[in-house]
């Protein structure tokens, strides 16, 4: 399966064709009153009573509430009353510690919910100030709604004492994504006998079937009580299961909703300038630089339950930037995406290639899109090799526009397309006598995903595909060696039985990527693949081709829930041509991995211990050539949870000696030594003022060069409004096999010491729960010594020793890097979804070549006395619905 979207009408037609969908799964007579063999109404209400308490809606006149966290007018009287709350934390399914009333009213915008949580000791109701969606050790009170009433996905929004809010959208029933943001109103008050929050919810941030009759929704209600770290809900969510959404209870009685067709705007102004520190002789930094940007956000509901979200000239510059890094491998680093735009709704899109909790791998990571420029300008052709060459060259391709439609329809469709152009990128370049050229370092390109989803079996089944596309326009010879074209798309499923303790889920996934002869062939020899191995049997460069194509299947299924025992197992597959990194993140191909997994949980209160789980993973990886790359691997692990509310976790990981296709880069594989992992940490209590941590690592190969990590850390929080962290992380170790080079046919590798700090500092003060001040620094030094060069001449030799002779290496190729990354960051949310943003960044980056040395003073004196870049922006949004 596989799409090519090459311009803006595949949105548009998509629109089309999703709005056509929706409206088929709804009766052509929108406004007649349910009746008892209206199939849908019936089928709804068949699956909401197989939750299990329930609440009913009451309708009101309009402008009946005001919100101010009382819940005093004779509305929330006459509401019905939902209550009845057990616990998840501490004591599992006991009655909760306290009692906590629900109600729910509604009128022709909004649905409102107040919740009464009466306290025993009203004095210990604690209520931290903080920004926005950030989690602070407090009181909270929670309700979600899936409106769908598919059991798969809801929208969650949650309150503190202090009036913090927190909203998140589940998916996959247990998934969930907390970048969401809804515009919406609460208000709390605390009293001489507990609390009080009043939600007003607008039925335009919500998503749901809007059929004009009577609607049957799930809903859960939740409290958090700080002080006895207790958390309960008013359905019962049990502490070992795996389910989320499908837990919730029903809410019923809600009537002839709205058709939404609501518009939503968001323009934004943005004035910047940027300050050099040291501009040397670099003509493009004489002097400051400023801009004005202007762009703005829609979101448009096609129907009420699919929405258009655009974009257009985004601006993220109030963005968190990305840690500091020096990369030695042949491979690039992951980035968590971190733009409120491809943030938000990103569950729909997921589509992972991996294997394993951490597993990064998938067939779209939105940030390729914006992506730094992926040529060098100074390696054009034209230049000439003498002569002091200048350049100023984009940090990122400017997105000229992007947009993108989800939902889900009323017959359990969900539906994500997303599509986004981004604009030829220029660098501009100074030749020597001061003549200046523009030279394309980025091509005009778009780039677009489908994603489609087919819920049965009341949300336990599932079968869905996904297809992207990115497509290139290649200005010039010096961009051939990009691919003018990229595809990928397949097929998915998964299903879940027996109280959904049993899954089984797969995948079949293709890729195909197309372009000039030179782009193919750095496909074929990049570190992915290496198909020019001069010992890959099944492999080999063809200079000549111009498409590439390869595959990815997944098998897996176990026990994933119920107590005590846990198992799965599964089969991977990725065939050498496997290639998704034009839009996805891919780091391997060529590969044939089975894995079993076996975990034993219990979350029983002991003497001592609150709850632990043990886990076990063995594994084999070989490559489609049959050869052995990891055989067996495995590991085990362990994570315990003490009476006071502390955590310690520890692992260890053991690989066998093994054969290593990449360590050369393109040369022949190489048998690398048996590999230990160690690893461990814990955690305090994460309700106290001092929060402590520490892990660590430890890695060892049988040859016995090693290394080690260690990263300390400490939240502190003096008040209900201020709180700072620190959280150092230090690495040291040998790599005995670094590569080096590639001199006359011989691979030269080396054994480097390397050491690495990097401080990472954290600071939020929240003045209100509306304006708030967030502060990120981090300095990085790392420094690296190189010995030992040696040339690789038996790389399969039994004996390690005899895989090397020894040889001199010309240049001393030490390294000491320094850098230092900051941003200040002021917001203040002036209204309901308009905000206004103040920005300081600043950089500093330093390189010392031919110098190893290691010295964490004299570094941070050199780092932090160097002129660095500084940026100020300012930024303002205002929202408006019509």
């Amino acid at each position: 399966m596989s799409v090519s979207i090459t311009n803006g009408h595949a949105i548009l037609t998509a629109a089309a064709l999703v709005a056509c969908l929706s409206r088929a799964a709804m009766p052509a007579a929108a406004d007649c009153p349910p009746h008892p063999c209206d199939e849908e109404y019936r089928q709804a209400l068949q699956m909401s009573r197989q939750r299990g308490q329930v609440v009913r809606a009451r309708r009101i006149a309009a402008g009946a509430i005001r919100i101010d966290g009382r819940l005093d007018e004779p509305e929330w009287h006459a509401a019905p009353v939902a209550t009845g709350f057990t616990q998840r934390e501490p004591d599992d399914g006991l009655p909760a510690s306290e009692k906590t009333f629900v109600r729910v009213l509604y009128d022709d915008q909004y649905i409102y919910v107040g919740v009464t949580a009466l306290d025993s000791e009203p004095q210990e109701i604690t209520g931290s100030l903080a920004r926005r969606d950030q989690y602070t050790p407090s009181d909270w009170i929670g309700i979600a709604f899936d409106s769908y009433n598919d059991r798969r996905s809801a929208f969650e929004f949650q309150v503190n004492p202090a009036g913090v809010k927190r909203d998140r959208t589940w998916f996959n029933d247990n998934e969930c994504d907390d970048n969401w943001d809804a515009v919406w109103d609460v208000s709390t008050t605390v009293g001489s006998d507990g609390w009080t929050a009043e939600f007003r919810i607008p039925f335009s941030q919500l998503r749901y079937s809007g059929n004009g009759r009577v609607s049957v929704w799930g809903f859960q209600a939740f409290r958090q009580i700080h002080r006895r770290n207790e958390i309960c809900h008013w359905n019962h969510l049990p502490r070992g299961s795996n389910q989320i959404v499908s837990s919730y209870g029903r809410l019923e009685g809600l009537e002839s909703l709205p058709l939404l067709r609501n518009l939503e705007i968001l323009p934004y102004a943005v004035a910047g300038a940027e300050l050099y520190g040291d501009p040397g002789d670099d003509p493009f930094r004489s002097g400051p630089s400023g801009n004005l940007r202007l762009g703005g956000d829609v979101k448009y509901g096609i129907t009420s339950d699919i929405t258009l979200n655009a974009t257009v000239n985004p601006d993220f510059g109030q963005v968190e930037q990305d840690p500091s890094e020096f990369n030695l491998t042949a491979h690039e680093t992951y980035f968590d995406e971190k733009r409120p735009f491809f943030i938000e709704g990103a569950g729909i899109f997921n589509s992972s290639i991996g294997i394993g909790d951490d597993s990064r791998e998938r067939l779209f990571y939105s940030r390729r899109i914006g992506r730094a420029p992926q040529f060098h300008p100074l390696d054009s052709s034209r230049w000439p090799e003498t002569g002091d060459f200048w350049h100023s060259t984009p940090r990122f391709a400017r997105i000229l526009g992007a947009a993108k439609i989800t939902g889900r329809t009323a017959n359990g469709w969900s539906i994500g397309l997303l599509e986004a152009l981004t604009a030829r990128e220029n660098a501009a370049v100074e030749a020597p006598g001061g003549e200046r050229y523009g030279v394309a370092v980025e091509p005009m390109t778009n780039y677009g995903v489908l994603s489609i989803q087919k819920d049965f079996n009341a949300g336990r089944s599932t079968l869905g595909g996904i297809a992207t596309s990115v497509n290139r326009e290649l200005p010039n010879e010096d961009l051939l060696d990009l691919n003018s074209g990229a595809y990928s798309g397949g097929v998915n499923f998964s299903h879940r039985w027996k109280d959904d303790r049993y899954q089984v889920m797969g995948n079949l996934y293709a890729s195909h990527i197309r372009g000039s002869e030179q782009a193919i062939l750095r496909a074929q020899t990049a570190p992915l693949r290496y198909y020019q191995r001069p010992d890959a049997g099944h492999l080999g460069v063809d200079s000549t081709l111009t498409s590439l194509s390869g595959f990815t299947a997944t098998l897996m299924g176990g026990k994933v829930g119920g107590e005590p025992w846990r198992w799965g197992t599964g089969l991977h597959l990725r065939s050498p041509g496997l290639e998704t990194n034009d839009i996805g993140f891919q780091q391997e191909a060529d590969a044939v991995f089975q894995f079993l997994w076996i975990g034993y949980r219990n979350f029983e209160p002991g003497r001592i211990l609150r709850s632990y789980s043990i886990n076990s993973n063995f594994w084999t990886v070989s490559n489609f050539g049959g050869d052995n790359l990891d055989r067996p691997g495995g590991n085990i692990n362990a994570w315990f949870q003490a009476k006071n509310y502390w955590s310690l976790y520890w692992g260890a990981s053991r690989n066998q000696q093994r054969r290593n296709n990449g360590i050369l880069r393109g040369g022949p594989s190489m048998l690398v030594p048996g590999t230990w992992f160690l690893w461990s940490g814990f955690q305090t209590d994460t309700r106290g003022s001092i929060v402590l941590g520490c892990d660590g690592n430890w890695s060892g190969d049988d040859e016995g060069f090693a290394a080690w990590s260690i990263r300390p850390g400490v939240t502190i929080r003096p008040s209900g409004r201020f709180d700072f962290g620190i959280y150092p992380s230090y690495r040291s170790g040998v790599d005995d096999r670094q590569y080096v080079g590639e001199n006359g046919g011989e691979y030269i590798l080396a054994r480097l010491e390397r050491q690495t700090l990097g401080i990472t500092a954290r600071l939020n003060l929240a003045l209100t729960p509306e304006m708030t001040l967030q502060f990120y620094g981090m300095p990085y030094i790392t420094a690296g010594r190189y010995s030992d060069f040696r040339s690789v001449t038996s790389p399969r030799a039994p004996r390690y020793a005899d895989r090397f002779t020894p040889c001199d290496h010309p240049d001393n190729i030490d390294f000491n890097f320094k850098q230092l990354r900051t941003n200040l960051i002021y917001r203040w949310e002036f209204s309901p979804g308009s905000a206004l943003f103040l920005v300081w960044s600043h950089g500093t980056t330093d390189y010392e070549s031919e110098y190893g040395a290691f010295s964490p003073g004299r570094d941070l004196e050199r780092l932090f006395s160097a002129a660095g870049d500084n940026t100020i922006l300012i930024k303002i949004s205002r929202w408006f619905t019509l």
